[in-house]
């Protein structure tokens, strides 16, 4: 990708991609054109401050003159508003190239090359921890980000991140369970579920060792970012248990699930809202006993080119229009309270993208355990290989 304004748009071609239908081409489509149209005619004030179309009057602090008018960003598929990037175009004059991927391993993969030229990723918190971990982002300025009290206290002091040191919340959603109302043959409200007789040898667990091992934990009545080796012994007894029961271990659930091979597996959130668009019978529940959430970031890759205006688009997410119109689109939870006024009833009235507190209450971070992770790593593999 040589010019700095371009849109890549290759991944809407791939029809094979889970994140593929009508409505994200069309989405797409409409994005592409909208932001083709504002790279080639945008332009910022002397102050660097305009009103954008949603209506937010926005002051921005203009780049460092070191860095040229450029974004670099790459994001998963599917998940930004139609004028997100126009609007932040016009009012900066900053050009955006927008890069897409379908799963944090292929970002993390891309980002392990090195000299990637991107300025801008969104991780989920247990990659920010990860790439934390393998010296792959860079400490933000937050004297630049003004903006970051309008977040919630909740993603202000997360435990993967305590302070905003390394990134800004971008959506938030939950892990609980995705099931066919109509085959799984009784009441799905906990993870008890996967005793059900109807989903024998028809559900599955996700191949990931926090979040596998998080449900179990939840199960038993316990922390789930526990170190208590006894504690720890139980959920791997309880896993290796319930993989008799399980069709698979697998992250790679939408399609099973959507088609009916799967009626009930361990999912996250957004997942099952997308199958829902093919599948109605398909729904979600957050367990009663607890579950994980979980949180995409904006981050700044190690060696970024343009981090200042990295920074100065994450003070534009945080703008409270600007956030209410990306959630109004992709319809996660915002992290931007700020923004709860401007957005949808329909979002905010709804329980499994904003729970109550009594629910959120049971619903905490995946915590940052350091080295202290192989407790769970070790288990992992005597899960994975029984």
């Amino acid at each position: 990708m040589s010019e700095p304004d371009r849109v890549s748009l290759a991944f809407i071609w791939d029809t094979e991609s889970p994140h593929f239908s009508r409505r994200t081409f069309m989405r797409t489509m409409a994005f592409a054109g909208a932001a083709g149209f504002m790279a080639a005619c945008g332009s910022s004030g002397s102050n660097g401050a305009s009103s954008s179309s949603s209506g937010s009057s926005t002051s921005f602090r203009l780049p460092n003159k070191t860095e040229a008018k450029v974004l670099n960003f790459y994001n998963w598929t599917d998940y930004i508003a139609d004028d997100t990037i126009p609007n932040f175009q016009t009012e900066t004059g900053i050009k955006v190239t927008y890069d897409n991927y379908n799963s944090n391993d292929e970002l993390f993969a891309k980002m392990r090359t090195g000299n990637t030229g991107y300025d801008l990723i969104v991780p989920t918190d247990a990659f920010v921890v990860k790439m934390k971990h393998a010296n792959l982002l860079q400490p933000l300025d937050l004297s630049l980000i003004t903006n970051i009290d309008n977040l919630d206290p909740r993603f202000r002091h997360a435990d993967y991140d305590p302070g905003n040191l390394y990134s800004i919340p971008w959506q938030w959603g939950t892990t609980g369970i995705g099931f066919d109302q109509t085959k799984v043959g009784g009441t799905v409200t906990d993870w008890d579920a996967f005793n059900l007789p109807a989903v024998n040898g028809k559900s599955s667990f996700l191949d990931e060792a926090r979040d596998a091992f998080a449900m179990a934990l939840f199960a038993l009545g316990h922390d789930p970012n526990t170190l208590d080796s006894g504690q720890l012994d139980d959920a791997q007894n309880y896993l290796i248990d319930l993989k008799k029961k399980v069709k698979s271990i697998t992250s790679d659930y939408q399609d099973p699930l959507k088609s009916g091979e799967l009626l009930l597996a361990q999912a996250y959130s957004g997942d099952v809202f997308q199958i829902q668009t093919d599948n109605k019978n398909v729904q979600y529940v957050i367990p009663k006993s607890g579950a994980f959430s979980w949180v995409d970031n904006m981050a700044i890759p190690m060696g970024a080119p343009h981090p200042r205006n990295a920074e100065l688009f994450m003070n534009y997410i945080l703008e409270p229009k600007v956030g209410a119109a990306l959630t109004n689109f992709v319809q996660y939870g915002s992290p931007n309270k700020a923004a709860e006024p401007y957005i949808d009833k329909s979002i905010t009235g709804n329980p499994l993208i904003y729970p109550p507190a009594d629910v959120l209450a049971k619903l905490p971070f995946q915590k940052d355990l350091g080295e202290d992770e192989i407790a769970y790593d070790d288990r992992w593999d005597k899960v994975k290989s029984a």
